[in-house]
C-alpha cells in the first residue's frame, strides 16, 4: 500500500493537523487498519480504495476505533488524490464513507504540493435539548465551571456526520481538558460522540479523546460550530468563519467554515500540505 503524510488546516508544511493517507487495492482487515493507525501515531488515518478516478471508498480510524465520518482525513485524502492527478489545477472528488457520501473540491497552490480543499458536509442537525440543570455535570469533567460559559448561548448537540456536544464559553479555554474516565457514557446519553469547547469571541476551539489526547484541528466539529454560530446570530449565513485550533499543541491551525444561504449546507475548507510518501509492506 502506498501511504502519504499530509498536514491539514495547515499554514504550510509541518503545521496544522497531521494525517496518514493509505491507498490500497483492497482494504486490509479492520484489525490491521487499527494497528496501522496506532503505528503511525496520528490522531486519525484514512484508507482509500479507488472506484473511479474521481470516486473513492474511504474508511477512517483513530487509535481506538473506526469513525463513520471525520473532517481533516477527508480533506487530506482529497489533496493526495489531486496530487496523483498532477496535470489538473482543480479536482472534484466524491468519497463514500460508512454513513454518508461527501464531495470535495481541491485547488492546487503554485505547484508546491499544497492545496486548498473544500468539503460540503451537508446541513447540520441539532440533536435534542439539554436542560440547564444538566450543564454542571457535562462541563465539570472537561475542566470548566458555570462561570466560564457564555451565558447567552446554550449547550447543544449538533452533527454533520459526527455528533458533538458544543460548549460555548467566554473564559477558561486554557483549563479545558479531559478529567474523567466516565465521560464517554455521559456524553453518549445526550446523543454526543465527543465534546467541543469553543470561545465565542475568539472563535477558538479545543477537543479531546477520552484518554485526554487533544486534537489539533477538527473538521467534523467545525461544521456544527459554524452552523451553531449562524443559528445564534454570532455570524452571518453566507460569510466565511475562521475557527482557530491547535494553539495549545504548538500547531496553530485555521478551519474555514461557510453556511450557504440557499441550501443551508456547511462548507468546511482548509489548506493541505503533502510532506512525505512511502510504501507499507503489510497485508492482513
Amino acid at each position: 500500500m502506498q501511504y502519504y503524510h499530509v498536514d491539514v488546516f495547515s499554514k504550510g508544511p509541518l503545521t496544522g493537523n497531521g494525517l496518514t493517507v493509505l491507498i490500497c487495492d483492497r482494504f486490509p482487515a479492520s484489525e490491521t487498519m487499527l494497528l496501522i493507525t496506532r503505528e503511525m501515531k496520528q490522531y486519525e488515518t484514512i484508507f482509500l480504495k479507488r472506484l473511479r478516478d474521481d470516486e473513492y471508498r474511504a474508511r477512517i480510524f483513530t487509535k481506538d476505533e473506526e469513525l463513520d465520518f471525520a473532517g481533516h482525513p477527508i480533506l487530506g485524502a482529497a489533496a493526495v488524490i489531486h496530487m496523483l492527478h498532477n496535470e489538473k489545477e482543480t479536482e472534484a472528488i466524491q468519497f463514500h464513507l460508512n454513513g454518508k457520501d461527501v464531495k470535495v473540491s481541491s485547488v492546487a497552490i503554485d505547484h508546491r504540493k499544497e492545496y486548498v480543499c473544500s468539503m460540503n458536509q451537508g446541513a447540520a442537525e441539532t440533536i435534542g435539548h439539554i436542560p440547564a440543570e444538566d450543564y454542571p455535570r457535562l462541563i465539570e469533567p472537561i475542566g470548566l465551571t458555570m462561570d466560564d460559559l457564555a451565558k447567552a448561548y446554550p449547550l447543544q448537540v449538533m452533527t454533520t456526520g459526527l455528533s458533538y456536544l458544543l460548549v460555548p464559553i467566554h473564559s477558561g479555554i486554557e483549563r479545558t481538558g479531559m478529567f474523567s474516565k466516565d465521560y464517554e457514557p455521559l456524553l453518549n446519553s445526550f446523543g454526543a460522540k465527543f465534546a467541543y469547547v469553543f470561545d465565542i469571541e475568539a472563535k477558538e476551539g479545543r477537543t479531546f479523546d477520552f484518554d485526554g489526547l487533544e486534537d489539533v484541528a477538527t473538521g467534523s466539529a467545525a461544521g456544527p460550530v459554524g452552523a451553531y454560530l449562524c443559528a445564534h446570530g454570532v455570524c452571518k449565513t453566507g460569510e466565511e468563519i475562521i475557527i482557530h485550533q491547535g494553539r495549545f499543541l504548538d500547531r496553530p491551525s485555521e478551519l474555514h467554515v461557510l453556511q450557504e444561504k440557499d441550501t443551508g449546507c456547511i462548507i468546511v475548507s482548509g489548506n493541505v500540505s503533502i510532506i512525505a510518501e512511502g510504501t507499507f509492506y503489510i497485508e492482513g
